[in-house]
């Protein structure tokens, strides 16, 4: 099992989301991060556009894994506009 320690209750809620998701969808580490991220705020953009503290979590995971070399600049784009869109929608 994960050791969470140190992190607030949103990184926790937001790994527990995002590896739930992993797992269900079986996200495999480099092919298929990208389409896994865009999935995933589709999937939750309700949950994270209501909580702006689980939004930067997210927000923060994703400029992570971008520093990793893991997520593009066009990911983490569609999934800021998914968002944003999401917003203007309600």
């Amino acid at each position: 099992k994960l050791e969470l320690l140190g992190i607030s209750g949103d990184q926790k809620r937001l790994q527990t989301m995002w590896d739930s998701f992993v797992k269900k969808h079986r996200v495999l580490a480099d092919g298929h991060v990208n389409w896994a991220f865009e999935a995933f705020t589709k999937y939750h953009c309700a949950e994270l556009a209501e909580s702006t503290s689980l939004a930067w979590s997210w927000r923060m995971f994703m400029i992570k894994l971008y520093d990793q070399g893991l997520v593009k600049t066009a990911t983490v784009r569609a999934c800021s506009t998914i968002l944003q869109q999401y917003r203007s929608q309600k």
